[in-house]
């Protein structure tokens, strides 16, 4: 018999098959129909810049990430906020003992971008921890608690280093806090106390303040902030300007990877009047109006809208309703119902909007004390967290209630004024004396406790009564 030939590889395969001789492939060049693509054969491939100059990208994950900042002049986030969350990394995050961070502000503001961002500018390694949606089970195949998972990844991310990653500091950031600690609070500080006592990496946790978000009241309220030393900054909406930049910034790139399908040049300024400070939302918009539709389908009853309603006429067509004659009774001009289909997703906001602005154009005291009423109820439904359709049932309600109210509105030209920004400081401190003020009526221990409740509720509505 004739001796195998004996391989050159290193590496001896475990598998029981035959060796197969490695023979250079013969690539044959086929020319597409267009003429400017070679395809390999049998390996069909494309190349990178091919692929950018067909322009036919279509997937929006692929479109939202491709429109990410990739370097800190482009972030949204103001430069003192980019140099508090730089100071925090050099002077906190850098010394190998435990440190944490809750980054706090609207959606959509970039506060997960500029982490990142700063986090690589700093020389930090990223381990973001996922709420699991499946059962999670452990290494005996039991199902575990949601969290009993999180706190053994939280221990082993802060304590631990990764080997697969070539930077010698690492962070855990938390973006979704498991279900469970919402109403389990005393575990989440329990676990809090733990990692102070053995973690050795910082934990950033990111908190989105919306209407119907409570974790800065239970979670990280102030008390417990001193206690551990938890440090907070607050990030602001986005500004004007720099949305502005930002969205052309976006354009540029939109054009260059989805030509095809999109030309947004056009409706940068449509955007900006209808923002509110999302970043998010204004690129998700900007890519939905932007799309170019065929002309047999604007020929077709498919129910488009005739327009884009910006949040400044939305405002103008709720407090000051227009009537017109329809047979022998008045009709509004615009339809409460469409208004509010146009601002479902930032209902919150148009409410608070309203709140500032009614007073402008009703004429009497009576008219005063139901729109008032009605922005009252619509406040408690959007405060109401355990259901988000009561949003939405908040922001019809109101937009009905409202125009029907102001019965007779003043004319005249009223410049729509922005809602305060302490106005979530208001509500908090409201919470707060309010919780106070029914503890010591459930639970009263004695009387030098309900004095102290109420003089502590007195300073709480000290507070509410400077701040206005």
């Amino acid at each position: 018999m004739v001796p195998a030939k004996r391989s050159n590889k290193w590496c001896v395969p475990s598998f029981d098959c035959e060796i197969i001789n490695e023979l250079p492939v013969k690539r044959t060049f086929v020319k597409d129909s267009v003429g400017e693509l070679d395809k390999v054969l049998p390996n069909v491939s494309l190349t990178q810049n091919n692929f950018k100059r067909r322009k036919h990208e279509t997937s929006l994950s692929k479109l939202l990430e491709a429109c990410e900042p990739q370097k800190l002049s482009e972030l949204a986030v103001s430069r003192q906020k980019q140099n508090e969350i730089s100071n925090w990394f050099q002077y906190k995050a850098s010394k190998r003992q435990p440190s944490m961070l809750v980054l706090s502000g609207p959606s959509g503001c970039g506060k997960t971008v500029a982490i990142k961002l700063l986090a690589k500018e700093n020389g930090f390694d990223i381990i973001e921890w996922i709420t699991p949606i499946d059962q999670i089970e452990d290494e005996n195949k039991r199902i575990m608690r949601q969290g009993d998972k999180f706190e053994d990844h939280m221990i082993r991310a802060t304590r631990y280093r990764t080997v697969l990653s070539n930077c010698s500091k690492q962070l855990l950031l938390v973006k979704d806090l498991p279900n469970v600690y919402h109403e389990d609070h005393k575990s989440f500080f329990m676990l809090i106390e733990k990692y102070f006592q053995i973690g050795k990496e910082p934990v950033i946790f990111i908190c989105t303040e919306t209407g119907n978000s409570r974790l800065m009241q239970t979670l990280f309220a102030p008390d417990i902030r001193e206690k551990f030393g938890i440090d907070l900054i607050s990030v602001n909406a986005t500004t004007q300007a720099a949305m502005k930049t930002m969205l052309k910034r976006v354009s540029g790139v939109l054009n260059s990877i989805a030509g095809d399908m999109l030309y947004v040049s056009q409706h940068i300024d449509e955007i900006l009047s209808n923002s509110v400070g999302d970043v998010r939302s204004a690129v998700l918009n900007l890519i939905f109006i932007s799309l170019k539709v065929p002309e047999r389908h604007l020929k077709s009853e498919c129910g488009l809208r005739e327009e884009t309603l910006g949040l400044l006429h939305g405002i103008g067509r709720v407090t000051n309703p227009k009537k017109k004659l329809d047979g022998n009774s008045l009709k509004f001009v615009h339809d409460p119902e469409e208004i509010a289909a146009f601002f479902q997703s930032q209902s919150v906001v148009f409410v608070q909007f309203l709140q500032e602005n009614y007073l402008n154009t009703i004429r009497t005291i009576e008219e005063a004390t139901v729109a008032s009423d009605i922005l009252s109820l619509a406040d408690v439904l959007n405060s109401e967290w355990r259901d988000r359709n009561l949003g939405k049932v908040a922001l019809s309600y109101c937009i009905r209630g409202l125009m029907l109210a102001n019965e007779k509105p003043v004319t005249g030209w009223n410049p729509v004024r922005k809602p305060r920004d302490d106005h979530m400081n208001i509500r908090r401190c409201l919470v707060t004396a309010e919780t106070r003020w029914y503890e010591s009526i459930i639970k009263p221990c004695s009387k030098k406790t309900n004095e102290i409740s109420i003089e502590n509720k007195d300073e709480d509505m000290e507070i509410i009564i400077e701040e206005d």
